[in-house]
């Protein structure tokens, strides 16, 4: 008599409970009694089933977002009650692992269940396990990855197993620089119709924006419209124009609203020889404005470009920055 028939035999004793029998009879599928061509399964079999089970839910849950296994990836294959079968392994460059009994199997292509029952399969057909039960955990996608590049603290190329939102993916590049934009979301295999997410403050629309990740996407995170404002104001920096307009439409933005922004010229400020700085297909443009009579009203509020600078002087200083080359540097520290 086998370990697995006493078992039965014990359970089947006049001396245990009928509740007791009526549970054992009523467990699903996965416990002592899924598998009856195994004649030997110890605790350390049991804790593999449980753990197998639990692997199965993750691969199923996975499977919906068409995660595969491909090449360099690494699996832990087990066999229920068969532990001297379970192996850790990695998938070579033919998309094949090499199992224990059955050798190569070519599992580049497939999900976790599919693999399992290959598997199998093959197990059966070589006569190795009657009825047996394949679990097949890939611990880690290395071929399924996300390409997260732009303006985000690290770019690279990120497990699509922990990435499965777009905030997800934002969280395993280290966070949105202060420039982020627009968000282009590149599906493989549609190069030609990516997708495009605003990121906005407003709640609703921040939830709406974190949609799925699938693998292999590619992510890209565009530099925001952006002005700067340098000088004798309160608040001197480079503003983000974060209405949800696109690069088009930013020409809306005008001298008088970054200037609020940067909340007003600082006491003592030489209004009236204030500048902007203007890059153009013939070079750096300054082009001077007359910011008093502009805050008066007597004068019209000129519109601003992507990449301006708006300058404003301070009138105590005789040192005029004069030179765009000298403010471009100082306005090198807000936008990189």
């Amino acid at each position: 008599m086998n370990s697995g028939e006493l078992s039965r035999s014990t359970f089947c004793s006049p001396h245990y409970p009928l509740a007791v029998l009526v549970l054992l009879l009523a467990m699903k599928p996965g416990t002592w009694a899924q598998n009856p061509a195994v004649n030997a399964a110890d605790d350390r079999s049991t804790t593999s089933a449980r753990t197998g089970e639990s692997s199965s839910a993750i691969s199923r849950g996975e499977s919906g977002r068409k995660l595969s296994i491909g090449p360099d990836d690494e699996l832990d294959v087990s066999v229920y009650g068969v532990p001297d079968l379970s192996q850790h392994v990695r998938v070579d460059t033919s998309g094949d692992a090499h199992l224990l009994l059955v050798g190569p199997v070519h599992v580049a292509g497939l999900s976790s269940e599919e693999a399992q029952a290959v598997i199998e399969k093959q197990l059966v057909e070589g006569r190795f396990v009657k009825n047996p039960h394949v679990t097949v955990y890939v611990k880690e996608f290395t071929s399924q990855s996300v390409s997260v590049v732009g303006e985000v603290n690290k770019p690279g190329n990120y497990s699509a197993l922990s990435t499965r939102r777009l905030y997800d993916a934002f969280q395993q590049a280290g966070g949105l620089t202060p420039t982020a934009g627009k968000v282009t979301i590149t599906h493989p295999g549609q190069l030609n119709n990516p997708t495009t997410v605003t990121l906005s403050n407003d709640p609703i629309k921040s939830t709406e924006a974190n949609v799925e990740i699938m693998p292999g996407d590619s992510i890209t995170v565009s530099k925001a419209p952006i002005v700067y404002v340098l000088g004798e104001v309160v608040k001197p920096g480079g503003y983000v124009w974060d209405d949800g307009s696109n690069a088009k439409n930013f020409q809306g933005l005008t001298v008088m609203r970054v200037l609020a922004l940067a909340s007003g010229p600082a006491p003592g400020a030489a209004l009236n020889r204030s500048r902007i700085i203007r890059r153009t297909s013939n070079g750096l443009q300054e082009l001077p404005i007359r910011l008093k009579q502009i805050m008066a009203g007597k004068a019209p509020d000129p519109r601003l470009e992507t990449e301006d600078i708006l300058y404003v002087p301070g009138g105590r200083s005789s040192a005029y920055l004069s030179s765009v080359l000298t403010t471009l540097t100082v306005a090198s520290i807000y936008r990189f």
